[in-house]
Parts: C-alpha cells; structure tokens; sequence
C-alpha cells in the first residue's frame, strides 16, 4: 500500500471557470480567490493506492481525499448563517478534488511506469459494499464510512482503476482540459530527455 501527499491548486483559469459554471458574479472572484486560501490551509490531501490483489497487479484500489479541513471549514461557515460562502466551498473543493485527481494519475504512473485507464467509482458500476474490501486493501489512517456507506471526510473518492501502458486510452491524455498544469507529461512542460525517452508521438498526443 502506498500514500502520498498531494497539493491540489487552482489556476487564474479555474477561479473563471467556476464563475461562469456555478453562475458567480465577477465581483465575487476576490472572495473566491480569500476562501480558497483559507481551503489551501486547512486541506491534507493525500492518495492511497495499491494492487487489488496479487492475481490483480495492475487492477488498484485507490482513495483520494481532501482530508477533514474541508468539512471543518464549510462548517464554520454554515454555523455563521454565511450559506454563499458554505456553497462557494463547496465548488472550490470539486474542482480541487478534479485536480488531485490528475495529480494521482501522475504519481502512479511516476510508481508503476503505467496509465490509469478510467475510474471505477464505488456506487457506480462497483457496488457500495466492495468499500469493505477496498479499506481492507488500503487500511486509510483519516479516512472512515459508517453502515450506509457514507465516507468521512466527505470529500474523499473512492474507485479501481486499471493501469495500462497505451497513453491513448489513459485517463489523462487531454493536456487541453487537463487542469494539473503543472504535471511534466503535459505539452510545454516536457523536458527534453523526457521528449526523447517518449518519442515525437507522445509529443502529438499532447
């Protein structure tokens, strides 16, 4: 089992994205740009990951969380009767969460030299009782769920993915969209040993 620290962020380009996607006003970036500095001090986020099991080496269990700031933090807001600010962290912490995403994908690929292919969320197409399996597997230190399922803290994901070695059917193989600008598979960021280990296709792919 493997946990790693990661430090989601946003760019220029995200706090506009989320003006425009959860109807902000453009006056309200300069307290989306406050709340979300309050986030970055109180967020843990790690990954968890690891074979499913010895017969399965490149099928992994894999946790993402945001760590218990987030709730915490949501919280105070919402005991303050300050319910924008409650809804205005809440959509800071999705987009948070996307980017920790990418930031997992690239640290198991940085482990096992392979793409995550997709997400197999737990709810989705992987019933809500493999979650028992999955803790089993990754024995998570902060993270916890009750008999519903309900996982704490709440901005944790939980999903299998399968690594593979075709960067066309990786998950993240569109750097365009991609909001982890500062990952060193993304076009621009490619090193020039990395560009010829990989070859001018990788390049074009990006």
């Amino acid at each position: 089992m493997m946990r790693k620290a990661l430090e989601p962020y946003m760019t220029e380009n995200t706090y506009s994205q989320i003006l425009s996607r959860y109807h902000f006003q453009e006056d309200q970036k300069v307290l989306l740009h406050s709340l979300d500095k309050q986030l970055s001090q109180r967020i843990d986020a790690v990954v968890y990951f690891a074979p499913k099991s010895p017969q399965e080496e490149t099928r992994l269990a894999v946790l993402v969380t945001l760590g218990a700031g987030v709730d915490n933090l949501q919280e105070e807001y919402t005991a303050a009767g300050q319910l924008s600010e409650t809804y205005m962290i809440e959509c800071i912490a999705m987009e948070l969460l996307k980017n920790a995403y990418e930031q997992a994908a690239e640290m198991i690929y940085d482990y096992y030299g392979l793409w995550m292919n997709g997400f197999d969320f737990l709810g989705d197409h992987i019933p809500l009782e493999e979650m028992e399996r999955m803790f089993d597997i990754l024995e998570p230190e902060e993270i916890s769920y009750n008999r519903a399922y309900m996982i704490t803290p709440k901005k944790t994901v939980t999903f299998y993915t399968t690594l593979t070695d075709s960067r066309t059917a990786a998950y993240c193989n569109l750097c365009n969209t991609c909001s982890h600008t500062r990952c060193i598979h993304r076009k621009g960021n490619l090193t020039y040993g990395y560009q010829r280990i990989f070859g001018d296709s990788l390049v074009k792919l990006k």
